[in-house]
């Protein structure tokens, strides 16, 4: 990996939009999702599903941002 500001930049977007991204997508498109009044009526489940997702998200990129470092410093002698 680079150790460029605008690499740092992208992984640090990618990681605080990557999970409730992905949960809005999921909201969106798969059948039987909820009306807006359920939603409004379940707004506290709503917010943590969208932090749980959001930290599953964080977590994924940085965990993979750790790993390809690994591989790139020692991968050539594993």
């Amino acid at each position: 990996m680079t150790k460029s500001s605008k690499a740092k930049l992208f992984v640090w977007v990618l990681s605080l939009t990557l999970g409730p991204v992905v949960y809005c997508i999921l909201l969106l498109t798969l059948p039987g999702t909820p009306t807006m009044e359920a939603i409004k009526k379940n707004f506290i489940e709503l917010m943590v599903t969208i932090t749980v997702y959001w930290a599953a998200g964080f977590g994924l990129v940085w965990v993979l941002y750790w790993l390809s470092k690994f591989m790139v410093k020692y991968g050539p002698f594993v």
